[in-house]
């Protein structure tokens, strides 16, 4: 007989809330609300992760587009680059602080974030990785604070 965790997941979370409200837990799905429950916690993790690597991505782009003589045309991407920048520097710390068990992660976090976005930047400049540096040329305090930017 198939498990309503693996036919319906919407009614399957329903009905694992509501047994919890009654106090029927012997009647809980056990093996997959612990694996709902751990995966409630990733997602966190993979939040700041994405937001991570898009702040990444978009300071990689300009300082690589800020080193060119062809600026023209780039000031929209600048302001674009900027406020994208500032959004994703807003979520990460509204996303730290509703879970400050992340910050014990912080520094992989980060690690893997930056590995991802050259990738990213790599993409959408149409450059290699390789084109940009290896380590992330700047610190985690360095790239949150508020009117940081890449150096030209």
């Amino acid at each position: 007989m198939e498990n309503l965790y693996d036919t319906d997941f919407y009614t399957w979370s329903y009905q694992q809330a509501e047994l919890i409200k009654q106090g029927r837990f012997d009647e809980l799905d056990m093996d997959n609300l612990a694996e709902e429950v751990e995966d409630m916690g990733r997602a966190r993790q993979r939040s700041v992760e994405s937001r991570l690597s898009q702040l990444l991505m978009h300071s990689l782009k300009w300082q690589m587009q800020s080193k060119k003589n062809d600026l023209h045309d780039m000031d929209r991407w600048f302001r674009s680059w900027s406020i994208s920048i500032g959004k994703q520097r807003d979520a990460i710390e509204h996303e730290l602080k509703k879970n400050p068990g992340l910050y014990h992660k912080l520094e992989e976090i980060f690690l893997e974030s930056y590995q991802y976005a050259r990738k990213l930047a790599a993409r959408e400049m149409q450059c290699k990785p390789d084109a940009f540096p290896s380590e992330c040329p700047w610190t985690y305090d360095e790239i949150m604070e508020d009117d940081w930017l890449p150096e030209s």
